[in-house]
């Protein structure tokens, strides 16, 4: 693959990672208890490698859904790319 195809690739994923996140954080402000619009949320910052949002999104929607097996495992693969990259969480668990 062409490497100018790669970079517009990724960044055309970015900026729609970044677009879909500003929608899904104004659909949170009607239904802040929703955890599945957290999940989607901390996915949508991991397309964007901004893991410490995507841990604490991830987070809130564990605590709302604690049973959530996929949560969980969204949430162990957020804090090993993290790690992985050299970010930081933002607050222990």
């Amino acid at each position: 693959m062409a490497r100018w195809w790669k970079k517009f690739r990724d960044s055309f994923k970015y900026l729609t990672a970044s677009f879909a996140i500003v929608l899904v954080k104004r659909k949170l402000k009607r239904r802040p208890y929703d955890w599945s619009l957290w999940l989607t949320l901390g996915r949508l910052y991991g397309v964007g490698n901004q893991w410490p949002q995507a841990i604490d999104s991830l987070k809130r929607a564990r605590k709302l859904n604690p049973e959530s097996e996929v949560i969980a495992q969204v949430l162990a693969n957020a804090k090993e790319k993290a790690r992985q990259n050299g970010a930081s969480s933002p607050s222990k668990e």
